[in-house]
């Protein structure tokens, strides 16, 4: 029996559920700010990819169709090629949620195939759309029982300017995707790394900043010396949220296309980030039509372990609230009328569809965790009302249909 290919999986019932129910809440919640949803194909031309993705990440393409085409390692690459080609009223707002693909070496929370939720602003020059972005991308955290996300800020334009002043302006690309894999390969084997690249003395003033403690007030005058527009920029918003960003001044985000601020949002120090993005203000340039654009992207399969590691025994099986039983399979034509008039009502519901007798319909029953059973036998149809037993606590009684229904509707 073959496996999925590697870093890929098949997804099962019990997971996939949860998946929808994630990915339901954050569609919500995007919403509820504006956002609208675009779909773009898996496939984009390579020179769409690679015309701003970086040196690492152009390693990570699924490269198909003799080198013309790829498959697509996020959503904000597709939404910049869609932009620059059609006049939306700005600022255009958009999110798209699914599957993206990079070929990278697969480990805990992270796979070759996997699903993002990206939210995007295009069009406003100013700090508010980070606002926005970081308040939506918390709003969802705290929403998926993340009551205490960690936010994390920086600047490029900080990034850059450290770079110049230490001389290795032409080696930054190569820095800053070492410093992206410190989360991967912890801090000392960055810096053995970038030794190499830049020198042991470089490395350790990098690092003599990077690894400064204090406050955000202590971290920004260190950056305002450095650029100015990029402390100020991290300045307002700190000011805006309502909530609390921390400064990371070695925060980099590994994609060469970020311009300008950069953040991410930690659960668990353990499994990394679960939520990042930044400015990319000449990203739509490339593809044709300059404009500001910003955006942040929640990790699905990240947020995903994360729950299931919280509730790994309270994982949904199915989607069915009642299982409608039959005592004998002469009253299955019965319980079908019962199930139709649930289903028209909007309450999903099952019935045997193997001739089972009573004892095993509530083997399957319970072992899908359907929390309740309708019974329907002679004298239930006899007295117009059925039994309903709630699976959990095994309290039952009898009700009329309608008054069945109005159970499950309240």
């Amino acid at each position: 029996m073959k496996l999925a290919p590697k870093g890929m999986r098949d997804i099962l019932p019990e997971d996939a559920i949860l998946r929808e129910q994630v990915v339901e809440l954050i569609k919500k919640i995007y919403r509820k700010y504006g956002f609208v949803p675009i779909e773009t194909p898996a496939m984009e031309y390579l020179a769409i990819l690679k015309a701003k993705g970086g040196e690492e990440i152009n390693k990570q393409i699924f490269v198909i169709d003799d080198n013309e085409l790829g498959l697509r390692f996020d959503f904000t690459v597709p939404l910049a090629r869609v932009a620059a080609s059609n006049a939306f009223a700005k600022p255009f707002k958009r999110y798209a949620i699914g599957p993206v693909w990079r070929k990278e070496e697969p480990q805990k929370g992270r796979f070759r195939e996997f699903w993002q939720a990206d939210a995007d602003t295009i069009g406003t020059k100013g700090m508010r759309a980070e606002v926005e972005v970081l308040t939506l991308a918390r709003e969802a955290c705290i929403e998926l029982g993340f009551k205490n996300p960690r936010i994390l800020a920086n600047n490029r334009k900080i990034l850059d300017a450290l770079a110049a002043k230490l001389g290795v302006e032409n080696k930054k690309d190569a820095i800053f995707r070492l410093l992206d894999k410190i989360d991967k390969v912890g801090e000392e084997a960055v810096k053995k790394e970038m030794s190499d690249v830049i020198g042991s003395e470089k490395t350790k003033k990098l690092f003599e900043i990077f690894d400064m403690k204090g406050d955000n007030k202590k971290k920004l005058d260190v950056a305002r010396a450095l650029s100015d527009e990029g402390a100020r920029e991290l300045e307002e918003i700190i000011l805006l949220c309502g909530f609390e960003v921390e400064v990371d001044l070695a925060l980099v985000r590994g994609l060469g296309y970020y311009t300008g601020p950069v953040f991410e949002i930690k659960a668990s120090d353990e499994i990394g980030s679960i939520a990042g993005g930044g400015r990319y203000d000449n990203l739509l340039g490339v593809y044709g039509q300059a404009d500001y654009a910003t955006g942040i992207s929640l990790g699905i399969e990240r947020i995903i372990t994360l729950l299931k590691e919280r509730k790994e025994n309270e994982n949904q099986k199915t989607f069915t609230r009642v299982f409608v039983a039959c005592v004998k399979p002469e009253f299955f034509k019965d319980s079908l009328k019962i199930a139709e008039k649930l289903r028209t009502a909007g309450i999903s519901c099952e019935v045997d569809l193997n001739e089972r007798n009573l004892r095993k319909q509530l083997d399957y029953v319970n072992s899908l965790a359907i929390p309740y059973l309708i019974v329907v036998g002679e004298r239930e149809l006899k007295e117009g009302k059925f039994s309903l037993r709630d699976m959990k606590t095994g309290k039952e009684e009898k009700l009329a249909l309608e008054k069945i229904i109005e159970f499950f509707k309240r």
